[in-house]
């Protein structure tokens, strides 16, 4: 029995003494060790990974210490680093179900969790961890923290886009967790998201929190203290800030430092929040905006949360707030209380601080004053009311809104209306920000509402500037997502609000509406129209301007309209919106397309244009575009082209690009084995390539090339397609371009290029061609231009090659002449350095001006990075002609450079330097740059030309010499003089000091002096000597002030200064009278401008240049009785003889604005001729054109004539001009004087030349008598006799007056019957001319005024056999109606006719008439009078001979017959023509019945210009000034007009 009993307590003792040896073995460090190598080594089987622990150390009864834990992954990357972990924890409460620990402690870990964890990383550092609890408790679940300490820790988390849905269930927790001191020193976090580019992080030097709880399943945190030093938060979005050029705050990048906080009672449970804010304060550092004081109170319980007090307070600035809000006050049907108020002062330091980057205008302009800001809101979701909201900045702007908002809970019944009142004061601080592009004007008021009903948004603004209005309106309801929108703009003035653009007033409209906003679904509808009624751009007008468009069903159309003067343009625009695929097709018409009237060019072109586009894309890497421009015309005023069509097709996908352009014989393609994108962003990648191994000057060509895409690019171009054309006029010719451009990563970059017939108005070049490829290191290239033997220039043939490497590159130039000359040969080889590049010429016995040179074999040129330059080089031939650069090496400055020419003469030049001006002299020239430190430079120059020519004019000997010399730091000075023929012509001394202050201008002065500078050296520039400058001009010029606003003072003299002008006779003498410049204002006091006569052309006023970009001008011209020229005949004149004139007239305003009014008298005395060169009336052995044949189907190619427009910027011009009848106005219409128009009349004129450069002519210039002497190939040399009462009249256009033209021939024929003799009649023989000049009227006219029997036969003809019978007679010299016997073919006619032709081409000198006439006598026999008339002006055409005769022939003819049977003295008494006295005798045969008739007498003329009978009776009782009454009449007449004007 005692043996049972002693086994059965062994066995039943038996685990509980294993226990206790094994409870003691495991504090054996033997046993200790061993169980963690097997723990470990399961572990690593079990997770993968390799975990090592060093040793452990347990002690009673539960004091763990673990020594260097590892944890690293299967290719041992660490994960987890833990030196030290120990733990102390009481055994005897884990019975109770209660942890009692002493302390656990962490000490130097580190974790790098690498991919372990899914859709996150977490690597960091720890310090120390220590965390001490007594009274953890299972059931039920309590903690205690008696203490939680944590320091010199630093973690970063990584987090993915997105990571895989936990669908766990979660197990409620119910912890009570009491926090009795939390200790952080020294710790930072920071989470990565780098998909979203977002990064936040924090860190704190000290936090702590006091007697804090938090109860898990109640959701509730509270604390009696919480504090926070010296903490900083950051966020960061997209890419990195650059500090170096970014201030302000920017909201994608965000620093909070020096961040402090305390924090009492804080509570949180749901609705219920209690939070005390002792301290809030922190600095911004993007902008330096720093909160020196935040504090205030939030408290919340269940049914309402409120601020009481919230202050936030910087150095300038301040907010204060106050809110309270019941919980339901969101809640529908709720009377839940919503209320808040805001005052706040924005100062302008913090403003500029949080902006950042500003103009330095804008610091200046912005007011000092804070903006102030007060808004309220009082009520509840049922009525919410806007009590007040404004927004100041005193003697700026003021913005006020106020309004009610109703049912707002409430989605059907909500409504309300919100008010907005803004007026704006000086708010030149907006244009300075924009840097003058965009301003907000003076008095600008903008008012409008807001009103909501149910999901609708309805806006109406008003913007009104002056008489300006733009009114928006807006309508939006977003749950039917619909809108509506409305634009009209009335009289806008744009230019007040961007005053850099030219744009004027604006006068348009723009409405829109639709559904939906997803331009994808086929649900969304769209529709758009507006229309521009009036634009000014500039000087030009813009209207008649409509657009439409609209969406529906995923199908989209637009239409755009345009008609103006400069552009007609109408275009169609039909495409499918869908989410894989768009399509756009797009029809154009340019009707009318004037390129100089939108500035595009400076001479007249204009064009029209068809274009037809179709586009598609899968808005992915897929797209494909087909272009065709067609039917495009150039219109010149020499000629109309018509251009080849134009084709481009190009198509991209994921590994292809394709693109051709075709127009006629101009073809170009792309192809590349990447998409478009693809191909860019390789090509980008390469360049940037490129520039790193640049800067690091290692070049590596090889990788470059395995880098580059393929890609070919081809181009040929011929003489007709759109390029050639347009080039052409501008006179530029090209007759074939070839160029192929190859890139592959096998064979690197290869080139080839060639363009022959290359041609402009001044030179010519065959051939210019370039080709390249690329080596292994190297890059291979050759290029040159060939052209043949041209007028003043050799034929030749340039070559320049070379070669690119990693290290050293090479270029070679050589010049052959036709002949196969070597006029130049030299090289350059550069090489790279560590820093720098280094430049040497080659070979040592280069060629240069068909003759060789030595250069030094050590030449070198070396350009730091750095900027500074080493050389040593030394280029010249036998007789020491060339060019020396060479630095100083041992200098104790930093740079010490010289440059030196010798005998260098220009003429030698031309032979290698194609279409070089023929210019000639010998250079020599010494050139030096100091530079002693980066602030202190100094520059001397000395140069003389010996024997200058240009184009063969000799200008003498010059020198030049030069210094630059720094005074300080701050101050430049230069000296200089310029001397010619060895006497000094010009000097100029000045200075310029900087300005200290950021963005301040520095200060100017200077002083010029000129010393008989010859003003004939200008000659040399003047093509065909039109204009000729004599005389010299003395004078000195100070300049004071900043260089943007300098100002002047000096004066100039004219010495004997002439202008000729040949061409124009005119001869103009300057007077003498030194003209000064006062304070930047140019003053002329009573200048005068003479010419041969007596009188003067004088000027009086100022021009003021204080202001260059706005300079302005006042301006007195006025001149009595002035001859402007006074000339006989020349050969290279195009206007002679005499013309006089009285001027008077003011020009004033800025340059940009001139307005000139005045008047101009032609007075009676003057008598010139006009020589019409290559006149169209000119037809002399022009048969040939008289009949020309037109293919009507080739349309490439047509003339036109054009008339040059006349620019004259945007003078506003009105001028009254009155010409004196006694005025004689001759055109030759030919060189032989044989074909002429005389004129002898006057009018009154009104010309007007205004901004938008249209020129206007008003007025009649009548005739009182004149003549035509004219030549066609049918018709002998005739001579019309115009008719007094004929007018020229224009009502406007200058270029289109209403002619009222009679011009007469007397012509005398034989008229008789059959059975019959005939009778000499005398024939008028005319031609009217009526209508406007671009429709012109010509009707022949045949009269016989003295014969009624003649005339009565005339009279029952029709028009057309008038005119038949009219032109015959021009022909002919006979009277060939039907029944007339004499009818007949006359050889005494005809030779009558050419008789009088040539002898009047013989006399051109003066006024010379032949005729011959055959008369058939009663008897039977013939009478052949031969008669002549002489005329002729003398004394300034005041006295006027005419002399006639005639010698017959017959059985009837007295022998006593005198030679001289006419004469007449006529003299003219007044300049305007309109007294004459006249002494006659005349002596006519008429008929045998009448025979001899003779008239003597004398009398008086009157001739007068009146519009009804009545004036002939009228006499001035009191003289006036001639030049007043013509203005007094021509007002009362413009009067008369503008009334007319407004009665219609």
């Amino acid at each position: 029995m005692k043996k049972y009993i002693k086994w059965t307590g062994i066995v039943i003792l038996f685990p509980f003494f294993l226990f206790i040896i094994l409870c003691i073995l495991i504090y054996i460090p033997p046993i200790q060790n061993f169980l963690v190598s097997q723990a470990t080594v399961y572990s690593s089987k079990a997770t993968g990974m390799k975990i090592a622990i060093e040793r452990i150390s347990l002690s009673f009864p539960l004091d763990l210490i673990v020594h260097n834990v590892q944890v690293a992954d299967s290719t041992d990357n660490p994960i987890l680093s833990v030196k030290e972990i120990k733990a102390e924890i009481q055994m005897l409460p884990l019975f109770r179900k209660e942890v009692e620990l002493d302390g656990l402690t962490l000490k130097k870990a580190s974790v790098n969790t690498g991919k372990l964890i899914e859709g996150m990383e977490l690597n960091g550092e720890l310090g120390e961890f220590h965390i001490e609890s007594h009274g953890v408790a299972f059931d039920p679940e309590t903690a205690v923290i008696n203490q939680a300490l944590l320091k010199d820790t630093h973690l970063s988390i990584l987090l993915a886009d997105s990571t895989a849905t936990d669908t766990t269930d979660s197990t409620p927790l119910y912890w009570k967790v009491l926090l009795k001191k939390i200790d952080f020193s020294n710790v930072s976090v920071q989470m990565l998201m780098p998909l979203d580019s977002l990064s936040l992080s924090a860190s704190m030097e000290h936090f702590l929190l006091q007697n804090g709880a938090v109860d898990l399943h109640k959701m509730s945190y509270q604390a009696e203290q919480v504090r926070l030093k010296n903490g900083s938060i950051s966020y960061d979005y997209g890419m990195p800030a650059d500090s170096s050029t970014t201030s302000g705050l920017n909201p994608s990048h965000i620093r909070l430092n020096n961040f402090r906080t305390r924090m009492d009672s804080l509570y949180y449970c749901g609705n219920n929040i209690h939070a005390v804010i002792k301290e809030f304060t922190f600095k911004e550092m993007g902008s330096g905006v720093e909160l020196i004081s935040g504090k205030g109170n939030i408290v919340s319980n269940d049914k309402t949360l409120r601020i009481p007090e919230l202050h936030l307070q910087t150095a300038e600035s301040f907010i204060d707030m106050e809110a309270a809000m019941d919980w339901n006050a969101a809640s529908a049907n709720s009377e839940g209380l919503l209320t808040a108020q805001l005052i706040a002062d924005f100062g302008k330091g913090d403003i500029l601080k949080l902006a950042g980057n500003l103009p330095e205008d804008f610091i200046k302009n912005y007011p000092d004053q804070p903006l102030r800001i007060k808004a309220g809101i009082d009520g509840n979701m049922n009525k919410l009311q806007l009590t007040t909201c404004t927004l100041t900045l005193p003697e700026t702007f003021r913005v006020e809104m106020d309004g009610e908002l109703n049912l707002l809970a409430d989605s059907i019944n909500r409504h309300g209306e919100i008010k907005i009142r803004t007026l704006t004061e000086n708010m030149n601080f907006v244009k300075a920000l924009t840097q003058g592009s965009f301003a907000i004007p003076y008095g600008t008021t903008l008012d409008g509402f807001g009103r909501i009903n149910g999901n609708t948004v309805n806006t109406e603004l008003t913007l009104t500037e002056k008489q300006g209005t733009l009114k928006l309106n807006g309508q939006y309801d977003w749950v039917k997502e619909s809108y509506a929108a409305a634009i009209h703009a009335d009289n806008i003035q744009l230019h007040n609000f961007m005053p850099n653009d030219s744009l004027f007033n604006l006068t348009a409209y723009l409405q829109a509406e639709g559904t939906g906003l997803d331009i994808f679904s086929p649900s969304t509808r769209f529709e758009m129209e507006g229309g521009l009624s009036h634009l000014q751009y500039g000087n030009k007008i813009l209207s008649g301007v409509e657009v439409s468009s609209s969406l529906a069903k995923s199908n989209a159309t637009a239409d755009f309209r345009l008609k103006d003067n400069a552009l007609s343009v109408a275009a169609k625009l039909d495409g499918t919106l869908t989410p894989k695929l768009v399509t756009a097709d797009l029809n154009l018409d340019v009707n009318y397309l004037n390129w100089q009237d939108l500035k595009w060019t400076n001479v007249p072109l204009s064009s029209s244009h068809k274009l037809k586009l179709h586009a598609q894309s899968n808005l992915k890497r897929s797209h494909k575009l087909d272009l065709a421009l067609t039917n495009t015309q150039l219109v010149t005023p020499q000629k109309t082209r018509a251009t080849k069509d134009l084709f481009i097709n190009f198509s991209t996908d994921t590994d292809s690009t394709f693109c051709s352009l075709n127009a006629g014989d101009m073809h170009l393609t792309l192809m590349g084995e990447k998409g478009i994108d693809l191909l860019g962003e390789q090509l980008t990648k390469v360049s940037d390539m490129l520039m790193s191994q640049w800067r690091q000057k290692q070049m590596d060509l090889e990788l470059v090339k395995s880098k580059l895409p393929n890609m070919d690019l081809q181009l040929t171009v011929g003489t007709d397609n759109p390029i050639s054309n347009t080039l052409s006029t501008q006179g530029i010719r090209i007759n074939k371009l070839y160029a192929q451009i190859k890139t592959s990563p096998i064979d690197g970059l290869s080139s080839n290029a060639c363009m022959t017939g290359f041609a402009t108005d001044s030179l010519a070049i065959d051939t210019i061609f370039f080709n390249s490829s690329q080596a292994t290191d190297s890059i291979v290239w050759k290029s040159g231009i060939q052209s043949s033997t041209q007028k003043n220039q050799e034929g030749f043939n340039i070559i320049v090659d070379g070669n690119i490497g990693n290290k050293k590159s090479q270029i070679n130039i050589e010049y052959l002449n036709d002949k196969k000359e070597r006029g130049a040969y030299i090289g350059l080889i550069g090489a790279l350095q560590e820093k720098g590049i280094s430049l040497h010429i080659h070979p040592d016995d280069p060629i240069l001006v068909y003759r060789p040179f030595q250069v030094n074999p050590d030449n070198y040129i070396y350009l730091s990075d750095e900027g500074r330059i080493h050389a040593n080089l030394t280029l010249h031939d036998k007789n020491y002609t060339g060019i020396r650069f060479y630095s100083v090496a041992d200098s104790t400055v930093q740079q010490d450079l010289t440059v030196e020419l010798h005998r260098i003469r220009m003429a030698e030049f031309r032979r290698i330097i194609p279409y070089m001006p023929n210019i000639r002299g010998e250079i020599n020239a010494e050139a030096h740059y100091v530079q002693a430190d980066e602030e202190n430079t100094q520059i001397s120059t000395e140069l003389s030309v010996g024997e200058l020519e240009y184009d063969g004019f000799p200008m003498g000997d010059w020198e030049f010499s030069g210094v630059y010399l720094p005074k300080g730091s701050d101050e430049h000075h230069i000296d200089g003089f310029l001397i010619r023929n060895g006497d000094e012509i010009a000097t100029l001394s000045g200075s310029y000091v900087t300005s200290n202050e950021k963005d301040a201008e520095g200060l100017l002065q200077a002083n010029m002096d000129l010393h008989h500078f010859p003003l004939k050296l200008a000659n040399a520039f003047v093509p065909d000597n039109m204009v000729t400058l004599s005389g010299d001009i003395d004078g000195n010029m100070s300049v004071k002030g900043t260089a943007s606003k300098p100002i002047l003072n000096g004066e100039i003299i004219l010495d004997s200064v002439g202008l000729a002008l040949p061409m124009a006779s005119m001869n103009l003498r300057f007077d003498n009278k030194p003209v000064k410049v006062v304070d930047s204002q140019l003053k002329f006091n009573k200048f005068n401008i003479f010419t041969k006569g007596k009188t003067p052309f004088t000027i009086d006023g100022n021009i003021n240049f204080s202001d260059f970009e706005q300079m302005t001008m006042n301006l007195n011209m006025a001149a009595h009785n002035f001859e402007l020229f006074n000339a006989p005949r020349s050969k290279e004149a195009l206007v002679y003889g005499k013309l006089y004139v009285d001027f008077n007239s003011n020009l004033r305003g800025p340059v940009n604005a001139l307005v000139m009014r005045g008047s101009m008298n032609v007075l009676g005395k003057s008598n010139f001729t006009y020589v019409l060169k290559d006149s169209p009336l000119t037809v002399n052995d022009r048969l040939g054109e008289t009949v020309t044949f037109v293919n009507f189907a080739d349309t490439t190619l047509s003339s036109t004539n054009a008339v040059p427009k006349v620019e004259l910027g945007t003078l506003d011009m009105l001028m009254v001009m009155h010409i004196d009848q006694a005025v004689q106005c001759r055109v030759d219409l030919n060189e032989s004087q044989s074909n002429y128009i005389l004129f002898e009349g006057g009018g009154d004129l009104s010309f007007q030349y205004n901004q938008q450069g249209k020129m206007l002519l008003n007025g009649r210039y009548t005739l009182i008598s004149g003549e035509m002497k004219y030549e066609m190939p049918i018709i002998p040399l005739k001579t019309f006799h115009i008719k007094e009462g004929s007018y020229m009249e224009w009502t406007g256009d200058i270029m289109n007056p209403n002619l009222n033209l009679k011009a007469t021939e007397r012509v005398r024929a034989a008229v008789g019957q059959s059975g019959q003799s005939s009778r000499n009649v005398n024939f008028d023989v005319g031609v009217n001319i009526t209508n406007r000049l671009e429709n012109l009227g010509f009707v022949f006219t045949l009269e016989a005024p003295d014969d009624g029997e003649v005339q009565n036969q005339l009279a029952a003809m029709s028009t057309e056999e008038k005119n038949k019978l009219a032109v015959t007679m021009l022909v002919t010299g006979m009277y060939m109606a039907e029944g007339n016997s004499t009818g007949n073919f006359n050889t005494n006619n005809a030779l009558n006719s050419f008789l009088q032709g040539q002898i009047n081409n013989i006399t051109s000198s003066f006024d010379l008439n032949v005729g011959m006439e055959s008369t058939n006598q009663e008897d039977g026999t013939n009478r052949t009078d031969y008669n002549f008339q002489f005329a002729k002006r003398f004394w300034n055409n005041r006295f006027r001979v005419v002399i006639g005769g005639s010698i017959s022939t017959g059985n009837n003819v007295k022998q006593d017959e005198t030679f001289i049977d006419n004469v007449s003295l006529e003299y003219r008494l007044d300049d305007s023509g309109t007294r004459y006295i006249k002494l006659f005798h005349n002596k006519n045969y008429e008929s045998v019945l009448e025979g001899e008739i003779i008239e003597t007498g004398a009398g008086i003329l009157l001739r007068k210009k009146v519009s009804r009978l009545g004036e002939l009776f009228i006499f001035r009782k009191k003289r006036r000034n001639n030049q007043e009454a013509i203005i007094e009449d021509k007002k009362k007449t413009l009067e008369k007009d503008e009334n007319n004007k407004n009665e219609n």
